[in-house]
């Protein structure tokens, strides 16, 4: 199911769950995948989701669409992608798990981003959720991604130097089967 933003949604912390909540006002409920040990003070109020939040939402929409995610998963990486944005506390890059690239794009949030690991060689897809000058908080799009001492999760967030990082660009292949199944 496709979820359109509306100005009747509102953001709010759930005590019960320890998570920031969205009331989707229709009898739906969005919960963050972020712990309350990482969520700023302002985030335990109640506040609407804005037009700022709509005009994000429908970005970083637009920036998943070179990807064949469901719209549900969209939906999750959209949503904690604006919960990351608003509410995570700032956090310190842990670039060393992935290879520098000779990329030097200016990043914007809801750019999908690919890294290559260190150990593997592994590619991996991450959505930028916050874009700084020298590095950006990424949020991961793959199901699970094994590093040296962590396993990542969907929408597990890390903060990684943007030397690491390169504008992901499906290769024309993909795109033409996409477009054939479709």
């Amino acid at each position: 199911m496709k979820i359109k933003p509306n100005n009747q949604w509102r953001w709010y912390y759930d005590n019960e769950h320890e998570r920031m909540m969205l009331d989707l006002a229709n009898g739906m409920l969005f919960r963050s995948c972020f712990p309350a040990k990482m969520l700023v003070a302002s985030a335990y109020g109640e506040m609407t989701f804005n037009i700022d939040d709509a005009g994000l939402y429908h970005c970083i929409e637009e920036q998943l669409q070179k990807l064949s995610l469901s719209d549900e998963h969209s939906a999750e990486l959209i949503l904690n992608a604006l919960v990351a944005f608003r509410f995570l506390k700032p956090q310190m890059p842990r670039s060393w798990y992935f290879l520098p690239v000779n990329c030097h794009d200016d990043l914007v949030l809801g750019d999908v981003v690919q890294v290559h690991i260190e150990d593997s060689g592994q590619k991996a897809l991450f959505l930028v959720a916050e874009a700084g000058k020298y590095a950006s908080l990424c949020l991961l799009i793959e199901p699970r991604l094994v590093l040296k001492d962590r396993v990542m999760r969907f929408c597990d967030p890390i903060k990684i130097m943007n030397n690491r990082l390169m504008i992901y660009q499906p290769s024309a292949s993909s795109l033409i089967y996409e477009r054939a199944v479709s």
